[in-house]
């Protein structure tokens, strides 16, 4: 059986930025909520890149197969996880060591909730698309 949903290179395209949108988030409310904590340093990676990887690797995947039996082999994951750096020389330290900046963290935040709701609604827009077709 043919998935029209796995084989689209849009949903799939907009499923690996919503994840990483995702992990992205879950850094930044880490640093937050460590804003206090001495010794703590900022964790983060370079979205782009990390998207650039995942499209490169979606670019050459072969077309996912459905699993129609439970018998089948599963198919290996598709994403892999960014590494997570501290890749920003902090503008600033405090006395105890902690580089975690409210401004810096806010910002990320905003961006990283705003590639999250465009890849949203280009998902839907395609969902939408296709549902529009099937329904006839």
């Amino acid at each position: 059986m043919f998935d029209l949903l796995s084989s689209d290179r849009m949903i799939q395209t907009m499923d690996r930025s919503l994840s990483l949108s995702t992990r992205r988030m879950e850094l930044i409310a880490s640093n937050l909520s460590n804003i206090d904590t001495p010794g703590y340093r900022t964790k983060d990676f370079d979205f782009s890149s990390a998207l650039k990887s995942e499209l490169d690797q979606l670019n050459h995947a072969p077309t996912p197969l459905a699993r129609t039996d439970p018998k089948h082999f599963a198919s290996a994951n598709s994403g892999s996880q960014p590494s997570i750096t501290n890749r920003n020389a902090p503008s600033y330290e405090r006395n105890d060591g902690n580089d975690v900046s409210l401004d810096r963290e806010s910002n990320q935040l905003a961006r990283t909730q705003f590639n999250y709701q465009l890849a949203s609604n280009f998902a839907q827009s395609k969902l939408r698309q296709i549902y529009l077709v099937v329904k006839g």
